[in-house]
C-alpha cells in the first residue's frame, strides 16, 4: 500500500468559519490526499475541528431537527438528496473489508478505510470509545458506503451523529494534537475509475458540542456551533489515463 500526499498546488484544504463560532473554535478544514492500494486508487478526506487552546475539548458531532446533520458526496453535481439517501448518487465511501463507520482495530493499518472519530486518529485508539447516537442508522453496518441519517419518533430528519462516551479521554482535547484539530472523520472514495474531467466534493453539515478556553481539562465554556462545508476532492489519474492522454496530445500535434 502506497500513501501519496498531493502536491502544494494539489492539495485541497478547505475552511470555514463556524457559525456562531469560539475565538477558541477557528473553523472546520479538510486535508485531501491519495492512497494507491494495489491496482486501486483512491481520494482520502480528513475533516478536523480546528481549535486554538490546548484545553479546548469535543464530544460529539450530530444533528437536531433544525439543524441537521449530512455527510454526502457528489460527482459531477449529482449528490445524494436529504434523508433518502440511496446508493447510486455521487459516489460511495470506501470501507475495508469487514469494517463498518465505527473504528475498527484490525484496520488501523489501513491508510484509506473510512470511519468516524471524536479525536483519534487511528483505528486502534482502543481509549477513543466512538459510539453512534440513534439517528446514525447505519453506523454498524459493514460495508456501508453513506452515512444514513435517521428521524425522531415525530418523524422529524435529524441526521447521522456520533459521539465519545469517554470524553474524559486525551483523545478530545485539541492540546493532544501538534496542530490543534481534533478529528472528525475519515471519507475515503475510491476515484480507480474516475475521468480527470470528473469533479468530486464532499458536504459536511453539522453540530459539535465543545468547551473552548478552559485553562485546566475539563474548563471553559460550553458552546454548539454549526456548520456547513463542502471540500473538494483531488485525485491523481490513473496510470493508463494518463498514457492515454499523453496519446491524444501526441496525435493532436501530429495532425496540426
Amino acid at each position: 500500500m502506497k500513501t501519496t500526499h498531493l502536491t502544494a498546488s494539489a492539495l485541497f484544504v478547505s475552511v470555514v468559519a463556524a457559525s456562531g463560532a469560539h475565538a477558541a473554535m477557528t473553523g472546520v478544514t479538510a486535508t485531501n490526499y491519495s492512497v494507491t492500494d494495489g491496482a486501486r486508487r483512491y481520494s482520502v478526506m480528513d475533516v478536523y475541528v480546528d481549535c486554538t487552546g490546548a484545553y479546548d475539548k469535543l464530544v460529539n458531532f450530530y444533528g437536531t431537527t433544525s439543524s441537521t446533520s449530512m455527510v454526502v458526496t457528489s460527482i459531477n453535481g449529482a449528490a445524494y438528496n436529504g434523508p433518502s439517501i440511496v446508493a447510486g448518487n455521487g459516489a460511495g465511501f470506501a470501507q475495508a473489508a469487514g469494517t463498518s463507520w465505527m473504528p475498527a482495530a484490525g484496520a488501523a493499518g489501513n491508510a484509506w478505510d473510512s470511519f468516524v472519530t471524536i479525536g483519534a486518529r487511528t483505528q486502534d485508539a482502543a481509549t477513543a470509545g466512538i459510539a453512534a447516537d440513534n439517528y446514525f442508522t447505519n453506523a454498524t453496518t459493514v460495508g456501508a458506503d453513506t452515512v444514513d441519517g435517521g428521524s425522531t419518533l415525530q418523524g422529524n430528519y435529524a441526521g447521522a451523529g456520533w459521539y465519545t462516551n469517554l470524553p474524559t479521554g486525551n483523545h478530545v482535547y485539541a492540546g493532544t494534537y501538534a496542530d490543534k484539530r481534533i478529528m472528525l472523520g475519515r471519507f475515503s472514495v475510491e476515484t480507480t475509475n474516475l475521468s480527470t474531467t470528473d469533479v468530486l466534493t464532499l458536504q459536511f453539515k453539522g453540530n459539535v458540542t465543545m468547551r473552548v478556553d478552559g485553562l485546566t481539562a475539563g474548563a471553559g465554556t460550553v458552546i454548539q456551533p454549526s456548520f456547513n462545508e463542502t471540500f473538494t476532492y483531488g485525485f491523481v489519474p490513473a496510470p493508463g489515463a494518463v498514457a492515454l492522454l499523453a496519446l491524444a496530445g501526441l496525435v493532436g500535434s501530429r495532425r496540426r
